[in-house]
């Protein structure tokens, strides 16, 4: 008997069944499928469209705060020059209340590049917390300052150090805050530069022993064969016809020409920005020459204790033999060999040259503040020194030259104001 084709075929039947319903089922969702597609492009080609539009000008916004940018550092730029030209007839003097235009912030200053205007910026200079600082305010603005169709503006704010005006002139070519004690040959003499007024020889807080016989200090009154005067401040300020010692002064005459923690900080920056700045015990000689500038020597880094500082033959890195610059030393500082300084010598301890055997000149100024020990003398010359102090203004207070006298942005202070 002869079954028919669907008994025969069973399963190829049940397969054709599902194949054509799938195929039924899938040809209702194509429709759907390609407009939703459609739908997704057409949006990808509006947004593109959009996009392309407004393009142009996110990139010319961009450009424009980049310009406002670069036009508030031209204006910290031109501020920095002024500051270090106060001579210059667009310069700022050393010395203002109200810094003239257009560094009052009163007038834009218009920039231009190929001949076409970029825009400009207002600088605002003030006097900051110290001598040796300044604020300045710089806005950029692109293209101009008016109320309408400003597109762009950048502000920054820094403060400006100019290193040489930290060092205050001193009254003495040589200054102890504490006793001074002279066992050797000490030659001071204040009369060779007035520039910076009149100076006495040696100031000191204490008292005031010429132990030996080669003694010759003289003040900036001394004249002819006058010399070792004494001037006993009885603990107050030093007299106006002082001679050439003035011994027993009070601490607030210290006070007035002493560095600061601020001050301090100040040249430490330097020292650090010159690689120069040095901690704990130090040694120069020729194996560590001393190089011309600021140096400054901090307490240990870790451990109790300030500073030590021995300078021996051959310290100077200069040809000539002889260092120019500003030394700092956060604690004692002795001199075991002839040595020729110019500048400032600045000690919080004490300076003892009492194991010298040799000349030691310094033509500038020397201050030692004894801040730890006020029973030892504070400065200490010994029976076979020979210690020689010029007093000399610009020395001192240029270190011989080596001190930059410009003005430069702060460490730490520059900021961008946010919202600008």
């Amino acid at each position: 008997m002869t079954l028919p084709s669907r008994a025969r075929f069973p399963r190829a039947a049940t397969v054709h069944r599902a194949v054509g319903s799938r195929l039924e089922s899938e040809s209702g969702v194509a429709l759907p499928m390609a407009v939703l597609s459609l739908a997704l492009v057409a949006t990808l080609v509006v947004g593109f469209a959009v996009l392309g539009a407004v393009e142009p000008s996110i990139a010319s916004n961009h450009l424009a705060v980049a310009q406002a940018h670069a036009l508030a550092e031209a204006g910290v730029e031109r501020a920095l020059w002024a500051l270090s030209n106060p001579t210059d007839a667009q310069g700022i003097p050393v010395a203002f209340t109200t810094a003239p235009s257009p560094y009052d912030g009163g007038r834009l200053v218009s920039v231009s590049a190929d001949g076409h205007p970029r825009g400009g910026f207002r600088v605002t200079v003030t006097n900051g917390p110290s001598a040796y600082e300044r604020q300045i305010v710089s806005v950029g603005l692109v293209p101009d300052d008016a109320p309408t169709g400003r597109r762009a503006f950048q502000k920054i704010t820094v403060t400006a150090i100019n290193p040489r005006l930290i060092v205050k002139d001193p009254p003495a070519a040589l200054s102890a805050r504490g006793d001074l004690r002279v066992g050797g040959t000490l030659q001071v003499d204040s009369r060779t530069d007035d520039t910076c007024g009149p100076k006495v020889g040696t100031l000191a807080r204490g008292e005031t022993s010429l132990e030996g016989a080669m003694a010759d200090i003289r003040g900036a009154g001394g004249d002819g064969d006058a010399h070792n005067r004494v001037t006993d401040a009885g603990g107050g300020f030093v007299p106006a016809t002082a001679g050439d010692i003035v011994k027993h002064a009070s601490g607030e005459v210290f006070d007035a020409f002493s560095l600061s923690a601020v001050d301090l900080a100040a040249l430490r920056a330097f020292a650090k920005a010159q690689g120069t700045y040095l901690q704990g015990a130090v040694r120069f000689g020729k194996a560590n020459r001393m190089p011309d500038g600021i140096i400054v020597v901090d307490a240990p880094a870790k451990g109790p204790g300030l500073a030590s500082v021995t300078i021996d033959a051959g310290a100077s890195a200069d040809p000539s033999g002889t260092w120019r610059g500003w030394l700092i030393v956060d604690g004692s500082l002795s001199v075991d060999s002839a040595a020729q300084l110019q500048g400032f010598v600045y000690t919080q301890g004490a300076f003892d040259a009492s194991t010298v055997a040799g000349t030691v000149g310094l033509s500038g100024a020397l201050v030692s503040q004894n801040i730890r020990d006020l029973a030892a003398p504070a400065l200490a010359v010994g029976p076979a020194a020979d210690l020689r102090v010029a007093y000399n203004c610009r020395d001192a207070l240029t270190g011989g030259g080596k001190i930059p006298d410009r003005w430069s942005v702060k460490r730490g202070s520059y900021r961008e104001v946010s919202g600008s």
